[in-house]
């Protein structure tokens, strides 16, 4: 057996890499910029006022007299503006262009109005006041998203801002699932003694989604030599990512390590000193990234949050690929025995973290209510309160 961080080294050497594809912005989300995106434009392009009121020369306002109104500045107003000249004003618009020889604006809540002159009450304004500065957002040229970085609603707004359309993306990753297992009935039919109901997929499906990806295929195979087989190779010409469940344990039903080696599969790794999930398997052939998940729903979803997520990740060139993880007071005492690393689900709360009941890989109640997962690693054996953990935060 290996240990968590050799078999995350492992994954990231072995990554497979999507092909580039230019996207429209709106379908962005969930994709990571395949380049340095560099601004087009300054932001702001010209002198805008920050706020409804007036537009003035900073110098008038030392004379303390009364300025004329000549106009008014709507936001996105083109047309030609009168240059502001000494003791004149032009009531403005937040976003709207400063007018020629104006440097500040005074909020319309500091002046008194009086016909068509106001005389301003602001005694602490200051120069260039409730003004956006030209390119004090953005610098024509500087990069504004960089290479690998998610993109998010506001950086969506921020390039839709600077007049881009379209960006270079990597295309999200062709998944399929396999599920095994004689024993497994799908949800809504009748249960017969000794079978259970079939929950992996709902997981994995789910799971997926939450990283904006639909799976290509979800695919039951029984457990039999031939039928695993088969289904491991359609997968492998059809997919970047296989994600098997079950099957790659060391049982007399578990046929999936034999049929992967038949199939020409390079294995990366088999077994990993954790728990839940020691029997997890990744492999390659080609340019298909196989995972052999653990058939316990437990066992499947941590090690798809902990492998599989950083797989498609890196798949679809993202800088940072692994889950958000933090450091956070244990609310509660913990014991284990060294030589494995343990995620424990887990409830963030506003104290600190909690090791939640149920932690057995075939129970989901805890998870259900989990929001984290807490890692242990091999040497820890003792967590006391208020110790601190190594926290993921779940999607």
């Amino acid at each position: 057996m290996i240990s968590v961080q050799t078999a995350k080294e492992l994954i990231r050497n072995n990554k497979i890499q999507t092909p580039k594809i230019e996207i429209e912005l709106r379908a962005a989300i969930g994709f990571a910029s395949a380049q340095d995106i560099l601004a087009p434009i300054d932001f702001p392009s010209f002198p805008q006022s920050a706020m409804d009121g007036y537009a003035i020369r900073y110098e008038d306002l030392q004379k303390k007299l009364p300025l004329r109104i000549i106009g008014e500045v709507q936001a996105g107003n083109t047309s030609a503006q009168t240059v502001l000249q000494a003791g004149e004003t032009m009531r403005i618009f937040t976003g709207a262009k400063m007018p020629n020889g104006a440097d500040t604006v005074v909020m319309q809540e500091k002046v008194i109005l009086e016909k068509d002159t106001i005389t301003i009450l602001d005694e602490q304004l200051a120069f260039a006041a409730n003004v956006r500065p030209i390119a004090s957002q953005t610098k024509k040229g500087n990069t504004v998203v960089q290479k690998g970085q998610n993109i998010t609603p506001a950086s969506c707004a921020l390039l839709a801002g600077l007049g881009l359309t379209n960006l270079s993306v990597f295309v999200k990753p062709k998944i399929i699932i396999i599920n095994t297992g004689k024993e497994l009935i799908q949800p809504g039919l009748p249960l017969l003694d000794g079978q259970i109901y079939e929950s992996n997929s709902y997981a994995l499906h789910a799971a997926l989604h939450q990283l904006d990806i639909s799976p290509f295929e979800i695919n039951w195979v029984d457990d039999d030599p031939i039928d695993i087989k088969n289904g491991l190779s359609h997968a492998i010409e059809n997919a970047d990512i296989i994600l098997v469940t079950g099957g790659v344990s060391v049982g007399d039903y578990d046929f999936v390590h034999d049929a992967l080696q038949a199939l020409g599969v390079e294995k990366i790794l088999h077994k990993i000193k954790q728990k839940p999930g020691k029997p997890l398997y990744v492999g390659k052939k080609n340019s298909s990234l196989i995972f052999g998940l653990p058939g316990n729903p437990a066992s499947v979803l941590t090690c798809f949050y902990m492998y599989v997520v950083p797989a498609i990740r890196h798949s679809m060139g993202f800088a940072s690929t692994e889950l958000l993880s933090i450091q956070l007071p244990s609310l509660h005492p913990i014991t284990k025995n060294a030589g494995l690393t343990h995620f424990l689900k887990a409830s963030i709360t506003t104290n600190g973290v909690l090791a939640l009941d149920h932690q057995e890989s075939y129970k989901m109640n805890s998870y259900a209510n989990a929001n984290a997962l807490i890692e242990l690693n091999e040497e820890t054996t003792t967590i006391a309160i208020n110790d601190l953990v190594k926290v993921y935060l779940l999607p």
